[in-house]
This record gives C-alpha cells, structure tokens and sequence, in this order.
C-alpha cells in the first residue's frame, strides 16, 4: 500500500499518527508522495511531490475542515492537475486505483524534503506575482512549478520525468505514445 509520507507540521495538524514507517509500499507505478503544510499570503496550503519524479501540485487556501480529509483532498487534486497536463483519462484512472487505499506515515528522505522546500519558495512567489491566493490560478502555477530542472532528476523536468514513467507502463497500440502528450 503507497503512502503519503507527510511532515512532522502536518502530522501534528491533522492529528492522524504516522503509519510504521519501515513498511513495504508494494508495487505502485509512483511510490509514495510526500506531503507538507505551508503558510502562504497567511493562509494554509498544502503542498505535494512524488518521491521518484518529483511531481508537485499545491493546494492553496486550505481550510481547517479540509485538513481532517486531506488524502481524498489529494487524489481530487492529483486527479485533477494529472487532467490538467493532458494525461489520458485512462492512464489517470489506473493511477487513482492503485491510490484508493494509502496510507499516512513519516517522511522518510531528507533529499525529497529540500526539493520540497526548494519548490515551496517558488509557490510562494508564483502566487505573489498573481496577486495572492484569491486572485491566483492554482493549476497554471502547478504546471509551472512542472517546469523547472531538478537537480536529483540529472536536471530534467519533473513532468518529463512523470511522462517517461506513465508511457513506459502504459503504452497502447495505436497512435505512437509521444502524440498521447502533447503540450
């Protein structure tokens, strides 16, 4: 069973304790994806990266009651920001099988920690250039968070790196996998 490895902050927020963090995530195309709680223009937000391809999509303006349901809060958005970089529906829907049931635990990489603190900075100023949470296009900010080189991924994008992964599992016969995901 994946998990969604979240920061000692939001742990401590959603009053859920850890998982065993030792415990095997078995055989899911992504891994595990990591959570963080951060303090955007004074309202919470919530930040997720997968740990193998670093993929991230913020959610802005996080309400209280949201936090107590904050994994289905993460596959809506996961479901949604996949739809919104033009992933098939059909590759998004086995994705979302195989994280219907998951986890919450620890973090578990320091690596995947600084990328996401790296990439927290860079909401930040995203949703300062749009004027603020209220006025900021959520979606638009995701897919340019995509779009920046990571060092651990040998300085490629994070989306090229989740679209290599999605056609090496999902490949069909038919139209050749790179017309799938055209920009």
């Amino acid at each position: 069973m994946p998990h969604l490895r979240c920061t000692q902050k939001l742990l401590k927020v959603i009053g859920i304790p850890p998982a065993i963090q030792g415990e095997d995530t078995g055989a899911t195309l992504l891994g595990d994806w990591y959570a963080n709680l951060l303090v955007i223009a004074r309202q919470r937000a919530l930040l997720f990266t997968n740990e193998s391809t670093l993929y991230s999509f913020a959610v802005l303006e996080v309400r209280k009651g949201l936090l107590s349901s904050f994994a289905e809060v993460f596959t809506v958005q996961l479901k949604l920001n996949l739809a919104h970089e033009d992933i098939p529906s059909y590759v998004i829907a086995k994705l979302m099988a195989e994280y219907r049931d998951i986890d919450i635990a620890g973090t578990a990489s320091r690596s995947v920690l600084g990328s996401m603190n790296d990439l927290a900075d860079m909401v930040a100023y995203y949703v300062r250039e749009v004027g603020g949470p209220a006025a900021s296009q959520v979606l638009a900010i995701n897919r340019q968070l995509n779009r920046s080189p990571h060092k651990p991924l040998g300085w490629k994008f994070a989306i090229e790196v989740l679209r290599e992964r999605l056609l090496g599992a999902f490949a069909v016969p038919g139209p050749q996998p790179s017309q799938l995901f055209l920009n």
